[in-house]
């Protein structure tokens, strides 16, 4: 019951995909007594094998056996054309050939002026031929047409698939490059899967075997379509948990993912090379299940993650459920001997270009993502958690990176250091969080003096030093007595509390020979000149050596 179910599930929509195409140039199509050595079985590769019956009224499709077609007569230049051959062996003889004729896909010398989506054999004239075809694994799609319009559609064909694989080889490359920079795997796995897909494309379209690179994968035939296609397959599932951090979001349906679409598939690739069993028609039924069962959880699992918040996987499912519908009804139309429509045949290598520059933008926004959390977790270990300022270690870092500034472009460094004045009495008389508000308004009367390049850190306590790249001390010197008047004015009540806060601050200039310890040790020196001084005030070591 449930696998009539599922042929009827199957039927439906393929019908929604395609309506049935009428004969194109022929007459009729009669089948001729079968040999021993023929079959009228159809292996069909979805789901199990099931009996072809040729329909006289549809007069376009056969299967294994032997056939007498009879073309229609006024067409200009025929060529009788069989669609998607893959595994089939074609023999076509008769009054209207020139000579038998013997083909499949695979074949080296195929006619270099059309593409290999179909088997070609130019006609003479309007008279039958006969037709033997060997090794289908499921009901062939033939037609009898000009040889102007079947170039017109082949050159159409052949721009589609040439732009569509030079999207895939750029965006590849591009992220190639991202993983030998960064060392991501996901990076790796993309292009994997990726060159894999496009590989696939081209041997299921036939192209492969032209490209003098690829012929060699013509002596697999037809095994060799479906090792490619499985690959592709269980190399998409790993990227996938990769990219969308499915393992962590859908744990279960993650597991489920990699038996059904790496593990279980690598066992039946196995199988597949080895030379036991020896006979290897089961495989396609068995690829074809595990393929559209891995996409149902793929699926699944995706919306279940971005459900979750799982930004990523929304991109995925952007790219992949155009993929997979597209590779699905392709797959079922050709398995039911149903004519590819042109936007089906033209749209699945453009949808897979579709999808690699979704799933490359995704990459982006995942490096963008991942650069911002790293940012932000560098700012929250490089600020004080109290005034928002740099840290000890963060401005140790920023006056390091100036201080090699000024020794390579000989621009001036100076250094403030600014202590807040009888700060413990503020604490004590006030209590602590008067004193943290104090600290605050402090930091933000000084922040509102910065300049592009200026560094304010806390060193800790109540001392603060402010880097002032390209300033000499005597522009140094005003800042600080600019700060000092501003906080003295305008931090005399601090949340209305009269705390009177003022700070002694110390300057100095970074020389030839400074680090950032000792540049740092001489404003504090400078610092405690000014304390020395009765505090508020400004000091520097130069001026207290004259």
């Amino acid at each position: 019951m449930s696998k009539r179910w599922l042929l009827v599930g199957t039927w439906c929509l393929a019908l929604l995909c395609s309506a049935h195409a009428q004969a194109d140039g022929i007459v009729r199509i009669d089948p001729l007594a079968a040999d021993s050595g023929s079959t009228a079985k159809q292996h069909a590769g979805i789901f199990a094998e099931r009996d072809f019956i040729a329909d006289p009224d549809t007069p376009s499709v056969i299967g294994n056996g032997q056939w007498r077609l009879q073309p229609a007569a006024g067409i200009d230049q025929p060529l009788l054309l069989v669609y998607h051959p893959y595994s089939a062996r074609v023999s076509v003889q008769g009054p209207g050939l020139a000579k038998p004729v013997t083909q499949t896909l695979f074949d080296r010398d195929l006619d270099p002026q059309y593409s290999r989506h179909a088997l070609v054999f130019p006609l003479l004239s309007d008279a039958p031929v006969d037709i033997k075809v060997e090794g289908a694994r499921y009901p062939l799609q033939v037609a009898v047409v000009p040889r102007t319009r079947h170039i017109a559609h082949d050159l159409t064909q052949v721009r589609i698939l040439l732009l569509s694989v030079g999207v895939l080889v750029g965006v590849s490359l591009t992220v190639l490059l991202f993983w030998a920079m960064l060392r991501e795997r996901v990076y790796l796995l993309y292009a994997a899967t990726m060159a894999l897909q496009m590989l696939f494309l081209l041997c299921s379209y036939g192209e492969a075997y032209a490209l003098p690179g690829l012929r060699a994968l013509a002596a697999f035939g037809a095994p060799g379509i479906w090792f490619i296609a499985t690959l592709s397959t269980m190399a998409a599932v790993w990227m996938l948990q990769d990219y969308a951090g499915l393992r962590l979001r859908v744990p279960r349906l993650s597991r489920a993912m990699r038996w059904v679409g790496i593990y279980i598939p690598a066992l039946v690739l196995l199988l597949l090379v080895a030379p036991w069993p020896a006979r290897k028609e089961w495989f396609p039924n068995v690829g074809n299940a595990l393929f559209l069962l891995t996409n149902a959880l793929a699926i699944t699992a995706l919306y279940r993650a971005w459900r979750r918040g799982g930004r990523h996987a929304g991109f995925i499912l952007i790219a992949w459920v155009p993929l997979v519908f597209f590779s699905t009804a392709r797959a079922i139309q050709l398995s039911m001997g149903i004519p590819v429509e042109p936007w089906l045949q033209y749209g699945l290598p453009l949808v897979l270009a579709f999808t690699a520059v979704v799933l490359a933008l995704g990459l982006a926004d995942r490096m963008l993502t991942f650069r911002r959390e790293r940012d932000t977790a560098q700012q929250h270990a490089e600020r004080d958690w109290l005034t928002g300022v740099l840290n000890r270690g963060g401005i140790e870092h920023r006056l390091d990176w100036a201080v090699l500034n000024t020794r390579r472009e000989g621009m001036p460094l100076s250094l403030l250091f600014l202590d807040l004045d009888n700060f413990k009495q503020v604490n004590d008389c006030f209590g602590h969080a008067l004193g943290d508000a104090c600290l605050r308004a402090v930091v933000r009367l000084v922040s509102e003096e910065l300049q592009y390049g200026d560094h304010l850190g806390r060193l800790g306590g109540e001392e603060f030093v402010l880097g002032l790249p390209g300033a000499d001390s005597t522009r140094a010197i005003a800042m600080a007595e600019h700060l000092r008047l501003k906080i003295q004015a305008q931090c005399e009540q601090v949340e209305g509390v009269p705390a009177a806060v003022t700070v002694s601050i110390g300057v100095t200039q970074c020389n030839a020979t400074d680090t950032v310890a000792t540049l740092i040790k001489r404003a504090d020196k400078a610092m405690y000149i000014a304390k020395h001084g009765g505090r508020n005030r400004v000091a520097t070591l130069e001026a207290a050596a004259v």
